[in-house]
């Protein structure tokens, strides 16, 4: 009996210890090491260890030839290296060394399909000016362009920028007409510290991965794999998919360079530094990898008296499945608020934020788990430094940002509603203004290049996917350097994902842009192409005055058309005249982002615009004709101010569920717009807040009322007017 007992105990203690392995690090044992040293198996490419050699372990498998090996490079075997036994350095601290491996072009070098790259770096110097040779050291560059001259159409890259300390890693795809890539937050780069990079692409579903490692006891050392375990520093995934950017990457013939680009010779790509355990798989490697988080909801500005619903596709690329996933908000700078999400089919999860009163301003992100203990948010930083999705909640056809300038000295105000707070960045003590075109007492503000200057302005009203935005430009002394920016509102990690921008090419070619990448038509994902304005006659000129206009109008605004438009048009004020002017179809919105609003500079690098700026506008709304190709010139002109308030009749009307009410103002003023029945119940609120003068149209929507007779009431300070309207259902 003794010994039945003991042998039953035993197997008790045995099957726990096994379920507690089996619940606690099922998903560790399924998955593969990160950090190496890596021994290579049917899937790896590439794998160079840099043993006092430059031997590719798999070279024979994929008839890969040797490496050519170009400048000055040794072996070192640094401290505490472990099992990773030497390292390569990279000697470029001079711009003459070029020191750089390429290895000639296969076709398994071309990848098109699921790959992992990974290495180890560790940087000894780097640049930051623009004609530094270590600006923008390339430490994995495949050249995508089948001639060479356009080589930065890569394959695929792992990049280092040293102006943001960041890494950026990702590829061109012609088809989707971008750059499908992640860059890390800035100021991760560290002189003397190992990094672990690792680059997943994943065509089954459809994302890019960017992970950094490090020593978790001593990030200047390679981990030891007695005592050192890696911890990861940054995680970061695209949903290519999700965005349209499906094309596959561009190829060619090209080598692959490691520790420089084919542009090596014109010294900005050159790594002065050490590396480790590159290796190139064509697979997706079984990595503990957090939750991939894409698709996420990313709201426009919204409308009083509804839900707001955030959905997105949560899922591992691993065998773990996902633990949790919440919703997180903020409501203006109240507490956070967390509802769980969710899960739908296909790995969807969906949450809702209550409706909000107009005026409010809502952030968002999720976070997700995974059956691992793994834990990622969307945006990936919104936790380490406050980066999150965000909306307002408006009405419809305001300004939602005004600028003149005619305050004359201090900081200029933003004379919309909203009253966003504005930013002065100078090396300057104060702000200068001069005069604007008009003359008398219309000033405008002076950006002086010498001194960096440029304003800053963030809030959820500004981004935007339907918009007109227009600004008066004097250049002062010559004309713009090229890629000046007069105004940007571009992604944070990468400029071009711009909500809108407007940026000069060489010679005077303005270059409006707005990023779509949702956008099937002819202008593609990034519209600065089919927007530059570079014709011989079109270019500006210095010391004139200028008129500029850009929007979008989109097919959900059009309702008699099934595509809507994007325009621009450069016009002189002083000849009063149209430059130029681009007008085209699309199927899309704009992408609207939570970067701040940028004016005479983007504050990150030169260059900064000399001159004047004044009257700027931007709306949540188009107005008419601006969208036109037969566009004219009197439709640009201020419309003449009403003298009195009037309130015009809805149209249409009967409606079901909704119409539209218009109605005027002689100057701006607080308003109130209310709906009632005919038992003087209110049932709808539409405006409550300051509206500028001129002409405004608000959408109505009755849906979940009963047919019937309703009034609508306009208050201001001084007038009350009322009509009736009519619901059939």
């Amino acid at each position: 009996m003794k010994y039945k007992i003991q042998a039953l105990s035993t197997f008790i203690v045995v099957f726990t210890l096994f379920i507690g392995i089996t619940n606690s690090s099922l998903f560790a044992q399924q998955t593969e090491p990160i950090g190496g040293p890596y021994t290579s198996d049917s899937a790896t490419v590439l794998l160079l260890h840099f043993d006092q050699n430059f031997n590719n372990d798999n070279a024979a498998q994929y008839e890969i030839a040797e490496p050519n090996i170009f400048g000055n490079i040794s072996f070192l075997q640094m401290q505490g290296a472990g099992d990773l036994n030497y390292q390569v350095r990279f000697d470029n601290d001079s711009p003459q060394d070029k020191s750089h491996i390429q290895i000639p072009d296969t076709t398994a070098l071309d990848l098109q399909g699921s790959w992992t790259m990974e290495m180890w770096v560790n940087i000894f110097t780097f640049g930051t000016t623009q004609d530094d040779w270590r600006r923008q050291p390339r430490l994995y560059f495949k050249p995508g362009d089948p001639d060479g001259s356009q080589y930065y159409y890569s394959n695929y890259f792992f990049n280092i920028f040293g102006t943001n300390r960041d890494f950026s890693t990702g590829y061109y795809s012609e088809e989707a007409g971008t750059w499908i890539e992640i860059r890390s937050p800035n100021n991760l780069l560290e002189i003397g510290e190992w990094f672990h990079l690792t680059f997943i692409r994943d065509t089954s579903k459809q994302v890019i991965v960017q992970m950094l490692h490090q020593n978790a006891n001593n990030p200047g050392r390679l981990p030891n794999e007695n005592d050192d375990p890696l911890e990861l520093i940054h995680f970061e995934s695209y949903g290519y998919g999700a965005a349209g950017n499906t094309g596959p990457p561009n190829v060619s013939s090209q080598p692959l360079f490691i520790a420089t680009s084919p542009q090596n010779d014109t010294a900005f790509a050159n790594l002065d530094g050490f590396m480790d355990e590159v290796r190139i798989s064509n697979t997706v490697r079984n990595f503990a990898v957090p939750p991939i988080i894409k698709g996420v909801t990313s709201l426009d500005n919204q409308q009083s008296g509804q839900t707001y619903e955030i959905e997105a596709t949560i899922e591992t690329l691993g065998s773990a499945g996902i633990a949790a996933a919440d919703l997180h908000y903020q409501v203006g700078d109240g507490s956070w608020q967390t509802t769980a999400m969710a899960e739908g089919s296909d790995n969807m999860y969906s949450a809702t934020i209550p409706s909000q009163e107009v005026g409010a301003s809502v952030n968002y992100y999720i976070k997700a788990e995974t059956e691992g203990g793994l834990t990622a948010t969307s945006p990936a930083t919104a936790e380490s430094d406050s980066t999150y999705y965000n909306f307002a909640v408006w009405t419809d056809s305001i300004e939602v940002f005004a600028m003149d300038f005619d305050e004359g000295s201090g900081i200029p105000n933003d004379n919309s509603q909203f009253g966003e707070e504005i930013t002065f960045h100078s090396a300057a003590e104060s702000p200068s203004y001069a005069a604007g075109d008009e003359g008398g007492d219309d000033m405008a503000f002076e950006f002086n290049a010498s001194d960096s200057t440029w304003l800053e302005a963030s809030s959820a009203v500004h981004q935007l996917s339907n918009f007109a935005l227009d600004f008066k430009f004097y250049a002062q002394d010559s004309v713009p350097a090229s890629g000046t920016r007069l105004i940007a509102k571009g992604a944070a990690s990468t400029l071009y994902w711009s909500n809108y921008q407007v940026y000069l090419d060489p010679n005077g070619a303005m270059r409006p842009a707005v990023y779509m990448p949702d956008n099937t038509t002819d202008c593609g994902s990034f519209t600065g192409g089919c927007l530059l304005m570079d014709g011989q006659n079109e270019r500006i000129q210095a010391e004139t005055w200028y008129y500029m206009q850009l929007g979008v109008k989109g097919p959900e605004v059009s309702p008699n058309d099934s595509l809507g438009t994007l325009f621009t048009r450069v016009i002189s004020v002083e000849g009063d005249s149209v430059v130029a002017q681009r007008v085209h179809p699309i199927d899309a919105g704009a992408y609207n982002n939570s970067s701040s609003l940028k004016i005479g500079g983007t504050g990150g690098s030169q260059p900064f615009f000399n001159g004047l700026l004044d009257d700027i506008t931007l709306r949540n709304y188009v107005p008419n004709g601006w969208a036109d190709s037969t566009y004219t010139l009197d439709v640009a002109g201020p419309a003449e101010l009403p003298n009195q308030v009037t309130l015009g009749e809805n149209y249409p009307n009967p409606f079901n569920p909704t119409t539209q009410i218009d109605f005027r103002l002689p100057q701006s003023a607080d308003v109130q717009l209310t709906v009632f029945d005919v038992l003087g119940r209110k049932v709808a609120t539409l405006i409550d807040g300051k509206r500028a003068a001129g002409e405004h149209t608000v959408t109505f929507d009755a849906t979940g009322l009963s047919s019937g007779v309703y009034l609508y009431r306009l208050q201001t300070a001084d007038v009350t007017k009322t009509q009736k309207m009519m619901l059939i259902k």
